[in-house]
């Protein structure tokens, strides 16, 4: 969830990080020539070690905690791993028609993890993947964005009407009224829009 930090926090992580990484590797290679590193050096190699373990261990295991601890879903951020199905509704015209398309079914699959996520859509004519996804924390409230940006990739047989274009969207969900719906909105590159308005069916990822 390493886009709900501020961006000044995530710049002194980043800055802190990097010091320790290049004393810890430098310590690793004054061992290696047979020499004995200054204490700061291998401090900064203890905490490089132990900072990567506890990140790998909290990233493998939050969703356990975030069970066992349902508050953490409000205050800290909501898990949003699984399956959602739902109904998407497009603002684009058939020209032939003069008529709008009725709902469209549609899943969106999320994968969270501590500095990742990852947003995929499926309906029965294409496929979208996300190219970059950030989570958004309304601090006044208990409502929780998601930001991303998407490649979209039409079946073959629908290419002719539907070409593959660029999209950003964002997905919403209110912690207060129900933490498996998600609604939000989505912009192509055609200029099209439509609302999205999913349920989640799976929470496994």
């Amino acid at each position: 969830m390493w886009s709900l930090l501020p961006r000044q926090r995530q710049l002194s992580i980043i800055v802190i990080a990097t010091l320790l990484m290049a004393w810890a590797i430098d310590a690793v290679y004054t061992l290696l020539d047979g020499h004995t590193p200054g204490v700061g050096k291998v401090a900064s190699l203890v905490v490089t070690l132990l900072g990567s373990i506890l990140v790998a261990i909290f990233n493998a295991t939050w969703r356990e905690v975030w069970r066992r601890f349902p508050a953490l879903q409000r205050r800290a951020f909501p898990d949003l791993n699984g399956t959602w199905e739902g109904t998407l509704v497009s603002t684009w015209v058939d020209p032939e028609t003069g008529q709008t398309k009725p709902p469209i079914p549609t899943t969106i699959t999320i994968r969270q993890g501590l500095l990742s996520m990852a947003v995929s859509l499926k309906t029965g004519e294409s496929t979208s993947h996300s190219t970059r996804a950030l989570l958004e924390k309304f601090s006044e409230t208990s409502r929780f964005r998601i930001w991303y940006s998407y490649n979209n990739d039409p079946q073959a047989q629908y290419q002719h009407r539907s070409s593959p274009h660029e999209g950003v969207a964002f997905l919403e969900l209110d912690a207060d009224s129900d933490m498996n719906r998600l609604t939000g909105r989505y912009y192509t590159a055609r200029r099209t829009t439509g609302d999205i308005d999913v349920v989640r069916i799976n929470e496994s990822s």
